[in-house]
């Protein structure tokens, strides 16, 4: 199920369907119109209507998707200044305990390290590699863990690094989801694309709907309804993966 709900998320494979399906129709109504459907009553005001109303239905949606995602734009950015702020609180205050110490090598080692971290700034976050200093405060650290002399002051280095190394785990989480947004900046742009169709559409139709160019005007008119359907169950898909993304506590798999 999720597989098919990916596949009819993308562009290409929405454009086929609904190109198809209006094909489709197009063929039916040229062969069949007289035999099988009536579309002798339906007139331009009748057409415009229904265009309309197809457009001012997307426009809701557009208009709640774009606040939806205004709101997690600006609450991701939000929370990613404050861990942010958290993280050189924590690196301030992981300093002032080490420069208390006397110095030795090992106090050194983690100077270095929290000196590297301090000069990173939030737009260097997140990264996948810290630096030498931090592989090297890594390995000084597993040895010191063994070492009865040194055991001691490690284990109370872990206290400040294992909280800062919490923050910079959350900061990428948290970019991770500030990327994931654009998922829903996408869908809102093929909404906004879909309504300046059918305002196209609308315009064409005021000066051309006729006899001879209802069938067209028709399968236009349901390549648009099925590309807004394919869009309502994207955004449904979308909004069921952000919500599982954020009750990460919950495991989907054995419920």
């Amino acid at each position: 199920m999720n597989s098919l709900l990916r596949t009819l998320s993308r562009l290409h494979w929405q454009l086929f369907i609904s190109f198809g399906v209006a094909a489709i129709l197009t063929i039916w109504l040229a062969f069949y119109e007289h035999t099988y459907i009536d579309t002798s009553a339906l007139d331009r005001s009748t057409y415009m209507s229904f265009v309309s109303g197809l457009a001012g239905i997307l426009a809701l949606f557009c208009s709640v998707s774009f606040g939806f995602v205004l709101f997690q734009m600006q609450s991701s950015k939000s929370e990613r200044l404050s861990t942010y702020a958290e993280l050189k609180s924590r690196l301030h205050a992981f300093q002032d305990w080490l420069m208390s110490l006397p110095k030795t090598e090992d106090r050194e080692v983690c100077m270095a390290m929290v000196f590297e971290l301090s000069k990173l700034d939030l737009s260097d976050l997140p990264q996948t590699d810290y630096g030498d200093e931090y592989q090297e405060y890594a390995e000084a650290l597993e040895l010191g863990l063994d070492d009865p002399e040194k055991r001691e002051f490690y284990l109370s280095s872990t206290i400040y690094a294992g909280y800062i190394e919490q923050l910079l785990s959350r900061i990428g989480v948290i970019s991770i989801r500030q990327i994931c947004i654009k998922l829903f900046i996408d869908t809102l742009s093929k909404g906004l694309a879909l309504i300046g169709g059918m305002v196209l559409l609308l315009f064409v139709a005021l000066i051309s709907f006729g006899p001879d160019s209802k069938i067209i005007f028709i399968s236009a008119s349901l390549f648009f309804a099925i590309m807004a359907a394919l869009l309502f169950i994207e955004f449904s898909y979308d909004m069921y993966r952000h919500q599982k993304e954020e009750m990460d506590f919950i495991d989907y798999d054995e419920s």
